[in-house]
């Protein structure tokens, strides 16, 4: 399974679809930035396709589209188990076929599916990767079973914050000694001089001297767009003048969130620029960065806000304070609470000084303990480490 001797080792990362998202994006810089003496990076894609496709060409990563999509709620429970037994059936021949060495799979059910078609293709090395916490398992007892035979056979479970290493130890099995945190990574965005900052703002029809906030996200529910917008409602008497860009592509709840800024008077306030491929130019253009959301694993997009010198507000939920000094790179404050997300916004829009050291404190952190370097040179020691026998098991 190894390959050719002297051939890098083979890794096949495996993701529903490559749509962009944080998950998907992390995968591409891996993938794409890994050592290819060593390492020849695989993406299969069980869902379908996406827009990172071409990214993943861009770097010279192959894909494998499968498309076949294992949410019941998406496809209806008979067809989705008839995908399952499917990528069961075509998934080992495949990863046979391309040698792989070490399955990297990523969200729930690619962890589930990479775990057992690992073991029926033999290949030697099955990581599991956990990127936020548990909450979405409640009342499902068949996928909680699922995910710890998915933890029983895997290598290595690997996590990217101490929060999320604490909900699997709480509500998971079959990880006692595999459990690895590896830190999420994030590459430095250079400044924008004022001048291009201007002329990206009018480009996206913000006015002249207006304060810029913006969150970076897909309009899943527990995102808390909602909750912004109505923070957005209290702010708006004392701040008229600021914009809020809200980055994201509709994942079910857009409509909803369009409707509740209209039904607010917000409509000039709130900007719904869709997914972007130039997200790194709003943080650019911002002045502040909000993350609403009610829970999170370690949130790629405010490692991407403080390497763009942002200050952050967000809510105090699962790793957001392993990436956060609150009162020192931005502010935390407590889940869902609107009233405290819009006093912790207005109090940095009062302060702009105290908003700009917060910025530079923060892009600080991000590169100096978050490096996307770091986090690829930890993944390959991993990586190593368990191919080459020196562990059997991948804790630290």
């Amino acid at each position: 399974m190894r390959g050719l001797v002297g051939d890098p080792v083979r890794v096949a990362y495996i993701l529903p679809d490559i749509d962009s998202g944080g998950t998907e994006n992390h995968v591409l810089a891996l993938a794409g930035k890994i050592d290819r003496s060593r390492f020849a990076p695989i993406v299969y894609a069980t869902a379908g396709g996406g827009v990172l496709e071409a990214e993943f060409a861009r770097v010279g990563v192959p894909v494998r589209i499968l498309h076949l999509r294992l949410s019941p709620g998406r496809v209806g429970l008979t067809r989705s188990l008839r995908n399952a037994a499917a990528l069961l059936f075509r998934l080992p021949a495949m990863l046979r076929k391309d040698r792989v060495s070490i399955i990297h799979a990523y969200l729930p059910a690619p962890n589930v599916i990479g775990s057992v078609v690992g073991l029926l293709a033999r290949v030697p090395v099955r990581v599991v990767s956990k990127r936020g916490l548990c909450a979405y398992k409640a009342g499902r007892p068949l996928l909680s079973s699922l995910e710890n035979l998915a933890n029983r056979l895997a290598s290595c479970v690997l996590v990217n914050s101490d929060a999320v290493r604490r909900d699997v130890e709480r509500t998971e099995t079959g990880w006692s000694g595999k459990i690895r945190r590896i830190y999420n990574g994030v590459e430095p965005i250079e400044p924008w001089n004022r001048a291009e900052r201007e002329a990206f703002r009018s480009r996206e029809g913000i006015p002249a001297g207006s304060p810029l906030v913006v969150t970076v996200s897909n309009f899943f529910p527990y995102k808390g767009h909602d909750t912004l917008v109505r923070a957005a409602g209290l702010l708006q008497p004392a701040f008229p003048e600021v914009r809020l860009a809200l980055v994201g592509r509709d994942a079910g709840t857009l409509a909803a969130v369009r409707r509740q800024g209209a039904e607010a008077g917000l409509s000039e306030t709130l900007l719904f620029p869709g997914a972007r491929s130039d997200v790194a130019d709003f943080l650019r253009a911002a002045d502040l960065f909000v993350h609403p959301s009610r829970e999170e694993g370690f949130s790629n997009a405010i490692l991407e806000a403080m390497a763009a010198g942002l200050p952050v507000v967000a809510f105090d939920v699962g790793g957001n304070s392993e990436a956060v000094v609150d009162g020192e790179t931005g502010l935390l404050v407590p889940p869902d609470d609107h009233g405290k997300l819009a006093d912790a916004i207005a109090s940095l829009l009062r302060d702009p000084d105290r908003a700009r050291a917060m910025g530079e404190a923060g892009r600080r952190r991000a590169i100096e303990r978050f490096p996307v370097t770091g986090m690829i040179r930890e993944i390959e020691a991993m990586y190593e480490s368990l191919i080459s026998g020196r562990s059997g098991k991948c804790a630290e």
